[in-house]
């Protein structure tokens, strides 16, 4: 055998072994990503709601809350 017949089969293992790990990454990404989509929100109330001051509350989120609240019950 030819030094560079080493070479070739060791440049040969280091393309599959880098190659099998692009795959394994994208196997593994593509199936996180389609966990995400197909679970959308999970939640349907606001974090504001479950909170013990969100009557008293003045931030942003709970006004926009309530607003969406009120929407709801004159609908």
């Amino acid at each position: 055998m030819n030094p560079e017949d080493h070479d070739d089969r060791r440049q040969l293992l280091v393309r599959v072994g880098r190659y099998a790990m692009l795959g394994g990454i994208s196997a593994l990404s593509l199936h996180l990503v389609g966990r995400v989509i197909r679970r959308g929100c999970v939640n349907l109330q606001s974090p504001c709601q479950t909170c013990g001051l969100f009557d008293r509350c003045a931030l942003p989120k709970a006004e926009a809350s309530k607003q969406e609240l009120g929407e709801e019950g004159t609908s």
